[in-house]
């Protein structure tokens, strides 16, 4: 390969569109995906049937997914680590899109060409954290600055309806954040909602396990979809901690035996739907 031409380099390594995705991760990436025993020379890929096997394997493509969406989800700074979304998540999906971050490397000049340009003979030597968190920072820029993306203003949209499902299991300051805006609550759902005169609870939509919770609570909102927007608003009440003495009067109720009515008729209602 050494005494081949540029142009026949360059044309060799063209099948190769993740190697400079792999070059630009630093020594302690690498190792953490166990990719640091892979060759630092292009050519040695290309021309070993064992490393060329490799590359286009799942492992190895996987791991580099891992790496790199780690990393470009640290450069893009959104809020809360990648561990805190679910792989819904538009933006938890993007980060590991490989084909992605490698067309908007090529973009800024960072493609197999380059790699074609190196020393044939040597090794490419690994970055150091501060020189990748450098090219990290860069392809943020480009991702979020693109002329044709628009990525800001997807983000925009994303960030401002999402769900329960976009987050993972792991607890984490997002997704806490994410409950109490969505409950319209200062803390941790409450265990004591909807009571009927016996002091009983209807349902309890706390429960210890988070993923657990995300599911109760989904399908806790087909129940509230058969109530009128006055039983939902009650409910919503009552999580909030008001009494149903306030709830009478918030809600234009004589006393607070029209509440009471309304909790036990809504009580009733949530045990069919319980049944079915």
């Amino acid at each position: 390969m050494t005494d081949q031409s540029y142009e026949e380099r360059r044309n060799a390594l063209k099948p190769y569109r993740y190697l400079p995705l792999f070059y630009l991760l630093p020594d302690e990436i690498a190792t953490a995906r166990t990719l640091d025993t892979f060759p630092r020379n292009p050519y040695k890929v290309i021309n070993d049937k064992h490393w060329h096997d490799f590359y286009h394997g799942k492992y190895f493509q996987s791991r580099l997914m891992d790496g790199w969406g780690w990393m470009m989800w640290q450069g893009l700074g959104i809020k809360g680590g990648v561990e805190s979304y679910s792989i819904r998540d538009p933006f938890a999906v993007l980060v590991f899109s490989l084909p992605m971050w490698a067309a908007l490397l090529a973009e800024m000049g960072i493609d197999t060409d380059l790699l074609a340009a190196y020393p044939p003979d040597k090794d490419i030597p690994f970055l150091t954290m501060k020189q990748a968190a450098y090219n990290v920072a860069g392809l943020a820029n480009r991702f979020w600055e693109h002329p044709t993306l628009r990525m800001r203003e997807i983000f925009e949209v994303v960030n401002s309806h999402r769900d329960f499902e976009d987050f993972s299991a792991v607890n984490s300051h997002v997704k806490t954040d994410f409950y109490r805006k969505w409950y319209h609550t200062r803390a941790k759902m409450k265990t004591e909602s909807l009571h009927d005169d016996s002091g009983d609870a209807v349902y309890a939509p706390y429960i210890p396990n988070e993923f657990a919770e995300v599911e109760l609570r989904i399908w806790f909102g087909g129940f509230l979809e058969r109530l009128d927007e006055k039983d939902q608003k009650i409910i919503q009440l009552l999580e909030e901690g008001y009494t149903q003495e306030e709830i009478a009067k918030m809600l234009g109720y004589a006393n607070q035996g029209g509440v009471s009515k309304r909790v036990k008729f809504i009580r009733g209602e949530f045990e069919k739907f319980r049944r079915e």
